[in-house]
């Protein structure tokens, strides 16, 4: 998921009611959600790709009521007509018809849009509300009798509070977008994953109540470039931890977000990250939030400075770079696929050879939208 963290699932609310509201055809029978593939207006079709990946052909009569819901509207006396040529790809599309779910040419009785342009606006709504009241951290505890969750926030340990109405999610193995995410449970939600919060915060956030949880295991790892396949997209890397053959082979994606630190951040960093690692091995326990303590007392602006890092493309990578990189945890462990990646590590590597978690920790999930924090 790049540049944002979105949940675009479309609350057709009101449809319903819709369907069974006066239009001059009985109710239907059966309907299908999913995106406008293609428009054929002067056969009044369209083809859709529905929710499950098949692709059906819709059409339209004279009788067929086309409903628009801009962003923002639910209450279906509040939408307004259109016409199937006004449909366009990308669309999203409720077709209400008559006949059995799975048939693979329908007769719509009534249709209810958003459109493209609407989707946008809904997805800026829900960034900024993620913004607001999000949090990103990883978890350290769970209480299932109290419906909690620790979460490590930089230096913070925040408690989310879970409800009967609270929705969970979790990630794929192969992808770290919402779209891809499946329904889930308290229950699944365990220590290490990176976890999602939407809820309400109080003052000082040291506490939330959820009202959605994204949760999944990544994996963060310093290593070293092995080769790289620039037409494929791909590169083999060697974990700096286990050294293990065969190489690990990374994809990037155009949700991929890679960067690079310059010479002059990459020392700051170094210097930060290896204060922490020494006073760790000496005991002297400095305070959390000091900054010696390596980025753990402030991994949230470590993750902010990150993010404000111009884009890098492949093409700046080459064979024996170190890098740190956060990824999938992949249906096949060998191949698995970049969620974020950060290059000019040298000097933090060398100076704290265990940097790489905290940091990408900090990074992870909230550099795909910088909700949290």
């Amino acid at each position: 998921m790049k540049g944002t963290f979105l949940v675009l699932s479309l609350l057709w609310v009101g449809c319903s009611a819709y369907a069974e509201a006066p239009q001059g055809t009985a109710a239907p029978r059966a309907q299908v959600a999913g995106t406008v593939a293609s428009v054929a207006a002067p056969a009044s079709q369209f083809v859709m790709k529905t929710d499950k990946g098949d692709s059906i052909t819709v059409t339209t009569t004279d009788k067929t009521v086309i409903l628009h819901m801009p962003a923002g509207v639910t209450d279906v006396q509040k939408g307004t007509k259109m016409t199937v040529g006004e449909l366009a790809a990308g669309d999203r599309v409720l077709a209400y018809y008559k006949g059995a779910a799975g048939d693979k040419a329908v007769q719509a009785t009534s249709l209810v849009v958003r459109t493209s342009a609407d989707l946008g606006e809904i997805a800026k709504q829900e960034l900024a509300d993620w913004r607001k009241r999000g949090t990103v951290g990883t978890v350290t505890a769970t209480d299932p009798a109290a419906k909690t969750i620790t979460l490590k926030v930089g230096s913070k340990a925040v408690t989310v509070t879970a409800s009967d109405k609270t929705e969970y999610h979790r990630y794929s193995l192969d992808s770290a977008k919402p779209a891809d995410a499946k329904s889930s449970s308290f229950v699944e939600i365990k220590v290490g994953d990176q976890a999602h919060v939407l809820g309400n915060k109080n003052e000082d956030g040291t506490a939330t109540t959820a009202e959605s949880i994204y949760a999944g295991t990544f994996r963060q790892l310093a290593a070293t470039i092995v080769s790289i396949n620039a037409a494929a997209g791909e590169m083999q890397v060697k974990d700096l931890a286990t050294k293990k053959p065969p190489p690990l082979t990374i994809r990037v994606d155009s949700d991929s977000t890679m960067k690079k630190l310059d010479a002059q951040m990459a020392a700051s960093l170094a210097r930060r990250y290896g204060a922490g690692r020494a006073q760790d091995q000496a005991g002297a326990g400095a305070p959390s939030g000091a900054p010696g303590r390596g980025g753990r007392g402030g991994g949230g602006d470590v993750g902010q400075m990150l993010d404000r890092l111009p884009a890098m493309p492949l093409s700046e990578l080459k064979p024996g770079d170190a890098i740190m990189v956060s990824t999938t945890m992949g249906s096949d462990p060998t191949r698995v696929t970049v969620i974020m990646l950060l290059a000019g590590v040298e000097p933090i590597l060398t100076a704290a050879p265990s940097a790489t978690r905290d940091m990408m920790s900090s990074w992870n999930l909230g550099g795909s939208g910088g909700e949290g924090n």
